[in-house]
């Protein structure tokens, strides 16, 4: 008995070694499609090139290999490294700016609303969708949360996870390139090739100092679950920092590099793998939705530019339809501000967790 049981433990031992070498071979391929990709995009200077060329490489990659992988731990890295970039841009009158900002900030989730009621109807009504199915799928944004929620409310979790992929996926392919046919610059400075491979006054000081207190702030955003923690406490970290003078250097925009990278490969991996017929529909009706929630975008944009001190396009890619890391990259890099957007992105989040959890409990488990 005691022979069997060794037994039994060595070939449970050695089948858990070949799965974690699978998954770290996987995970590595993975990286290197990614990485490939993210230099044809650089190399073919088209609008955000390495996270465009790593998401359609790894897409690509996924549809022939369906082994591939990507650890969470890779996403974590690439919003905590972005919180960082975006809280080195907090300028030093921050507090001031914020309390500047109310009337857009009360308006996101008034937003967030006619969203889910607009979109919700076309699910419920074209592609007739359940009404559970139909809320957690018109909701721009939390998509964790929409997820957790579909099963405890006996919705399609698949069809979630889907139109909120491609939701997101479609608006960090189109936006740039509209943004470029509209005459925003993308880059500028900050992804040129004198700047990526030029050293910054950023001193080893510094670096220790913004990584300690991005690892402390970090940590203190999980403790309290903030939603999109990993990128929200490293930014309010090192947005202190900045903001109060204590650290003045730029950090290497090589960064922004490895962040864009490890985003496009992060989307690509998460494209859910369906036949070409299903994905041909959720693609149509992926459309109507990114079309309604783009022109709501820009109808608040309007409307908020009279109350707002920021440009139009800080105002709409602070409502856009994508990510809260997506569109925070996008706007920093096309100059935008990416503190406000990320501050509204945060809102946004966050409302429509507690909208979703209110029509779970009261409304859609009925």
């Amino acid at each position: 008995m005691q022979t069997l049981n060794v037994d039994y433990l060595k070939g449970q031992s050695q089948i858990l070694n070949i799965v974690q070498k699978d998954n770290i071979k996987n995970n590595l391929l993975t990286l290197f499609v990614g990485i490939a990709g993210a230099w044809v995009g650089y190399i073919l200077n088209i609008p955000l090139g390495p996270m465009l060329g790593a998401l359609v490489f790894v897409l690509i990659a996924k549809r022939t290999y369906s082994a591939l992988k990507l650890s969470r731990y890779f996403s974590s890295l690439a919003l905590c490294l972005s919180g960082i970039f975006m809280g080195s841009r907090f300028p030093k009158d921050f507090s001031i700016a914020f309390f500047s900002w109310e009337t857009s900030l009360l308006a996101v989730p008034l937003f967030v609303l006619v969203s889910v009621l607009s979109i919700s109807l076309y699910l419920k009504f074209v592609p007739k969708y359940n009404l559970s199915t139909s809320v957690l799928s018109a909701f721009p944004g939390g998509i964790l949360t929409m997820i957790g929620l579909g099963s405890a409310t006996k919705s399609r979790e698949d069809l979630i996870l889907s139109t909120h992929t491609i939701r997101i996926i479609m608006t960090v392919i189109t936006i740039p390139f509209v943004l470029t046919f509209y005459g925003f610059t993308a880059g500028g400075d900050i992804l040129s090739e004198n700047e990526i491979f030029t050293l910054s006054d950023f001193t080893a000081y510094e670096m220790l100092v913004v990584l300690s207190v991005s690892i402390l702030s970090l940590i203190f955003a999980k403790i309290i679950k903030l939603p999109a923690g990993e990128l929200v406490g490293p930014m309010f970290g090192v947005g202190f920092l900045y903001s109060a003078g204590m650290v003045v250097g730029e950090i290497p925009s090589i960064t922004l590099i490895f962040v864009l990278w490890l985003l496009g490969s992060n989307l690509g991996i998460r494209f859910p793998q369906i036949n070409i017929f299903a994905l041909l529909k959720l693609l149509l009706h992926g459309i109507v939705i990114f079309v309604i929630l783009l022109l709501f975008s820009l109808i608040f944009t309007v409307l908020l530019i009279p109350f707002s001190n920021q440009d139009p396009l800080t105002i709409f890619l602070a409502f856009a339809p994508g990510g809260l890391g997506e569109m925070a990259t996008i706007g920093l890099v096309f100059g935008a501000n990416p503190v406000f957007i990320s501050i509204h992105h945060v809102v946004r989040v966050i409302s429509c967790a507690l909208f979703a959890i209110i029509l779970s409990k009261w409304f859609l488990n009925k």
